[in-house]
Parts: structure tokens; sequence; C-alpha cells
């Protein structure tokens, strides 16, 4: 989803369209996908580099 959204610049309906799924669950799949990329970019920048 998420990369739909950015990359290919893409309207949550145009990826409901795209994926044939409800618009609804693209936009809980967005937020979900939004939620665990800031905790993993949180946890990257707390915890330094590996």
């Amino acid at each position: 989803m998420l990369d739909l959204a950015y990359y290919a610049d893409l309207t949550q309906r145009e990826i409901a369209a795209r994926l044939d799924v409800p618009l609804g669950t693209v936009k809980a799949r967005a937020a979900r996908g939004t939620r665990r990329l800031a905790t993993l970019l949180r946890d990257d920048h707390e915890g330094g580099s590996r």
C-alpha cells in the first residue's frame, strides 16, 4: 500500500481499484503499515547503527 501511495503516487481509491479490494481495506493497511514503519524507524534510530 505504502509503495503504491508514495512511489506510484496513487490515491487510496486508485489503490483499491488496482488491487480490487475495498477502500476500507486500503485505509486500514495503510494505517498499519505507517505505524509499523514508524516503529521500525524509531527502533533503528534509538538502536544506532548495527
